[in-house]
């Protein structure tokens, strides 16, 4: 019996010692390496493949995610667990820009922007102070616990993502259309969700034939992850300014909207964007 006390207690203590050893192992804020991509990957938006698993998890983004290419293309996954960044992503998409001479200039770069949500006229005023009271009010409905308020606000925002249509694209190689729908024939493909954990996860697949380089010849690319937030105009300022929104009408950022909504005014319309490299595997 003795023996087998000391076999379980050992086994006991190197899977915690497993277990400290991987929580003391803090992702980096960029990701630093090239990735080969899973085998037989589906974009659509299911974290299935890459096994909840990430490169990088940035503090100023407030995302995960991974870079990594195949032969043929490249790809990029983003996990976010924050409401204010699920928010904020949904508000305004994420920009995904490519320099493929490795300058830190967006100016100068093939930029992709997904999810694109339809929304009402946004031309300030009370119209943008009421699109700013829906995000972040959930549509201004009754006093709502949090945990309803959150499920409230990931079933909002899924069957925002179930209205996505389009990707917005600047710079590609073999088309000159700003504007192509999700299900192009140009390989491009870009899929994304909210998960029963209120989680929003993000797949995106390009060609490398419409980013012009190849895996062949590889060389180091600049690339710029943003998340573009809510830019309505009439938001700060003008009349009514943010008291337009009720509940809180303190000064300054802060948690803003009736009945503890839980949202970050100045996160949520605040653009913030990092820059890392890459070469293809």
């Amino acid at each position: 019996m003795k023996p087998t006390f000391l076999k379980i207690a050992a086994s006991t203590l190197l899977i915690a010692g497993f277990y400290m050893t991987a929580q003391a192992q803090k992702l980096k804020d960029v990701q630093e390496v090239s990735v080969t991509a899973p085998e037989n990957i589906k974009i659509d938006g299911r974290n299935t493949e890459w096994n909840d698993t990430f490169q990088a998890e940035n503090k100023r983004t407030g995302i995960f995610y991974t870079m990594s290419n195949d032969d043929k293309n490249l790809y990029l996954v983003i996990k976010s667990t924050d409401l204010t960044t699920n928010a904020k992503i949904l508000a305004g998409g994420i920009t995904l820009a490519i320099n493929t001479e490795g300058k830190k200039k967006e100016k100068e770069s093939i930029t992709l922007t997904y999810p694109l949500i339809s929304r009402p006229a946004q031309g300030g005023g009370q119209g943008g102070r009421r699109q700013m009271g829906i995000i972040m009010n959930n549509g201004g409905r009754g006093s709502q616990t949090p945990e309803q308020r959150d499920s409230a606000m990931a079933v909002m925002q899924k069957r925002q993502l179930g209205q996505v249509k389009e990707i917005k694209i600047s710079g590609f190689k073999k088309t000159t259309d700003t504007l192509i729908s999700v299900y192009n024939d140009l390989g491009i493909k870009a899929f994304s969700s909210i998960g029963n954990d209120k989680a929003f996860f993000y797949e995106l697949a390009i060609p490398f034939e419409e980013l012009g380089i190849s895996k062949d010849a590889p060389k180091e690319f600049a690339y710029n992850v943003k998340l573009n937030g809510l830019q309505l105009q009439g938001l700060d300022g003008g009349e009514g300014g943010r008291g337009g929104f009720g509940g809180n009408r303190g000064g300054g950022g802060g948690n803003f909207g009736s009945r503890g909504s839980g949202i970050d005014y100045q996160a949520l319309t605040s653009p913030t964007d990092f820059w890392g490299k890459y070469t293809i595997k």
